[in-house]
């Protein structure tokens, strides 16, 4: 008898233990699941913060909307007025020089 008692308790110790560590692991995919499509719900900032116009042709760049946006770390700060025009102005001038 004190056999069957030590074995039962251990096989209801042990089905507690893996109930529990079961749960444990649902909810850490459970969090997983909802941390990814928050992160799945973020905008994604096609035009950089303003730096792109946007009637830029998405086809003619294909690089710098692939993989430069899954690498670039989004920054806290805004470009300033004097960098966006001079952008703009590098870019008409391309527009009239460059190919295309």
């Amino acid at each position: 008898k004190i056999l069957i008692t030590v074995v039962l308790s251990c096989l209801i110790i042990w089905s507690v233990m893996l109930l529990s560590s079961s749960n444990n692991f649902n909810n850490q995919v459970l969090d997983a699941k909802t941390n990814d499509s928050k992160q799945s719900e973020t905008p994604v900032d096609k035009l950089i913060g303003g730096l792109l116009t946007a009637d830029f042709d998405e086809g003619s760049c294909l690089s710098r909307y692939q993989k430069s946006s899954l690498n670039r770390k989004t920054s806290p700060y805004k470009p300033s007025e004097y960098l966006v025009s001079k952008l703009r102005s590098y870019e008409m001038l391309h527009k009239r020089c460059g190919p295309g």
